[in-house]
């Protein structure tokens, strides 16, 4: 039977309980007013030593100030004191003209092209889709004439620039061809990157190439794939050495046909995180190397870190660039704008980031310093003279080896 107390005992632990809630609210208020007006006084000792450098400038410089320029120098010096390394200041113009490159969409006729000896036009590639593909101009071709302006060494880079222009607008192409002309009327359209290409080493493994991570990037990369299985690839090597921009969704994107279910990735805002990506159930079930080196960054380091994250994939090279937070573009008042970061990156399995430090690869292959790995066209690329690829090469016939003992144990057995 519960002992019973009296009334005076009672009000007295009331009591007792109020006064402890009121120490411990007074004690974290008057922490918490502490620190404010400890940085209350920290900004008035800084803007007053602002204004104490002012006056001086102002009465003893020997010169005009432009007060434009005087603003934008002290909101650069102001960011580059905070110890960000991607903190940077725009001005109204360097703001505009970031947000006109960030939208910018160019339509051409979708062809490279480079100058021959007679200063005319070589067609070098001619992108998928394109209206060129569409209107027979393959790879080989010269053209001789675009609109009015015949072509030499003179007008090759005014006519190139006609290449390119407004959407749904017509250029005019004279087109030579085994030595006869053919003039063609092909309308500019916005043109999709390929940043995805493809080669096969050794008839099985396949080579998969990243040169960006574009809004386009996941489609080419699903369409290479899914051609390389089905023409009976045994692993697929993906190359993204040099590769140091991108769009982080387009990545995760690229990660969740790869991977199985899952959180992908998560970024922690000081005391809290945020759950960023999220991989479903499908798998696609085939070995991955993944290429990295030191110019490997950002959104590269993403892509190859998460599927090693989700025992998809290994990794050939060297440690990577170790881009890995979260920046945030803030628009000022006068249309200028501060970017920040504002957060870190941490992948979800192993909960680990890689900013500052990088991703180390499983497999550590120098990168060669007596010559310049050229991946611009990767129909010359060699494994007796690139020792990643070499490397990236025996781990993926490793792997399908593996593969291979493990579906057919009994042929790896012995008797005793």
């Amino acid at each position: 039977m519960g002992k019973k107390i009296s009334l005076g005992t009672a009000v007295t632990l009331i009591l007792i309980a109020i006064a402890i809630t009121f120490t411990f609210t007074t004690v974290f208020s008057l922490r918490n007013f502490n620190e404010k007006v400890n940085s209350i006084t920290e900004r008035e000792n800084m803007f007053s030593k602002f204004t104490e450098i002012d006056n001086n400038v102002r009465i003893n410089h020997n010169g005009k100030i432009d007060e434009d320029v005087l603003m934008d120098s002290v909101a650069k010096g102001y960011l580059s004191g905070i110890n960000d390394p991607y903190a940077k200041y725009m001005n109204p113009k360097e703001y505009a003209a970031y947000l006109a490159s960030i939208g910018n969409t160019v339509a051409g006729v979708g062809i490279s092209v480079s100058m021959d000896t007679d200063g005319y036009m070589l067609v070098d590639s001619v992108y998928e889709s394109s209206t060129a593909a569409s209107a027979g101009i393959v790879s080989g071709d010269l053209i001789v004439k675009i609109d009015d302006i015949n072509l030499s060494s003179d007008t090759f880079a005014q006519a190139e620039a006609l290449l390119t222009g407004e959407a749904g607008t017509k250029v005019t192409l004279t087109v030579r061809r085994d030595n006869e002309d053919t003039e063609m009327e092909i309308t500019r359209r916005v043109l999709t990157p390929t940043t995805v290409f493809t080669t096969v080493f050794n008839e099985i493994f396949h080579y998969i190439r990243i040169s960006d991570f574009s809004e386009s990037t996941p489609e080419q990369f699903s369409k290479a794939v899914e051609t390389s299985i089905s023409d009976g690839a045994a692993a697929l090597i993906i190359d993204v050495r040099f590769v140091s921009t991108g769009i982080i969704s387009a990545a995760a994107e690229m990660v969740d046909k790869m991977a199985g279910e899952g959180d992908m990735l998560y970024v922690e805002y000081g005391d809290r995180t945020e759950t960023l990506f999220v991989s479903n159930a499908r798998e696609t079930d085939i070995p991955l190397v993944i290429i990295t080196n030191e110019n490997t960054a950002g959104t590269a380091e993403f892509f190859a870190a998460s599927l090693r994250d989700f025992g998809k994939a290994k990794i050939v090279g060297v440690q990577t660039g170790g881009v890995g937070s979260l920046q945030e573009i803030l628009k000022l008042s006068d249309g200028s704008a501060i970017q920040l970061t504002v957060g870190k990156y941490i992948l979800a399995n192993s909960n680990v980031g890689w900013e500052g430090t990088g991703v180390t690869p499983d497999h550590a292959v120098a990168t060669p310093t007596d010559y310049v790995i050229d991946l611009s066209d990767i129909t010359f690329l060699d494994p007796g003279i690139d020792p990643q690829l070499a490397k990236a090469i025996e781990v993926a016939s490793s792997s399908v080896i593996f593969e291979e003992s493990n579906e057919n144990p009994e042929e790896n057995s012995s008797e005793g």
